[in-house]
């Protein structure tokens, strides 16, 4: 018997709140779910999938172009501002792109905030990101000149959120059985009003599991004091 050359295996939202209600034994798993408890794990599937976001890391950046305007030293940043992307959760990484691609150091903001005149047309050096609640921020320095205005600014960006039955997840394969088993501890309260140990359990080891292989394989080079 051959294998089936397919790797594309996928499920849905709906599949995700049936399971995590039949694992709890909300519901049958022949059983269907009622319009008012879906409802209600899509909420709770929505807001854990918010706390997953923070636990990514190798499958949730994105690489943003912007280019600078000299003088300018912030620009917004989210769906429709002036840095154009659903706004990030963090910055990890930017750089220079006019012609050689040179790295700038992402900064704190008390490391922006003691810069000099913010204002300086030169070279970007330094970069920061305030997330703020409504959209985020960019702050650089200096502000580019007229040779350094292209950027490429690598983020970390959200996870998409769950609106229909048929929205397939916002993550690897991998994290589709950890999803399940965290729904089902979530809402286990809410249901049956006791979280199962067992289950409780098998989610806690499923997310270490995921998290520790959504690291970067990279060298570590000691160097003597």
């Amino acid at each position: 018997m051959s294998t089936s050359g397919d790797t594309t295996f996928s499920v849905t939202e709906s599949d995700i709140i049936h399971d995590a209600l039949s694992l709890i034994g909300a519901i049958d798993p022949v059983e269907s779910v009622e319009a008012e408890d879906y409802f209600i794990c899509r909420r709770f599937l929505n807001m854990l999938v918010k706390l997953l976001a923070t636990k990514a890391n190798l499958w949730v950046t994105t690489n943003v172009d912007h280019t600078l305007t000299p003088g300018t030293e912030s620009y917004t940043v989210g769906a429709g501002l002036n840095i154009d992307t659903p706004k990030p959760m963090r910055l990890i990484y930017a750089m220079r792109t006019d012609s050689n691609d040179i790295p700038i150091e992402v900064v704190s903001r008390d490391e922006y905030m003691s810069l000099p005149t913010k204002d300086t047309q030169s070279a970007c050096l330094q970069i920061y990101y305030d997330r703020q609640l409504a959209n985020g921020v960019l702050y650089v320095w200096p502000t580019g000149d007229t040779n350094n205005t292209a950027l490429t600014l690598t983020f970390k960006r959200p996870l998409e959120d769950f609106d229909l039955k048929a929205n397939t997840p916002d993550l690897p394969q991998e994290w589709y059985l950890p999803l399940v088993y965290n729904l089902a501890v979530k809402i286990a309260p809410i249901f049956d009003g006791v979280v199962p140990q067992d289950i409780k359990v098998e989610a806690e080891q499923m997310l270490l599991d995921v998290e520790s292989f959504d690291e970067e394989d990279t060298s570590i080079f000691f160097h003597p004091c």
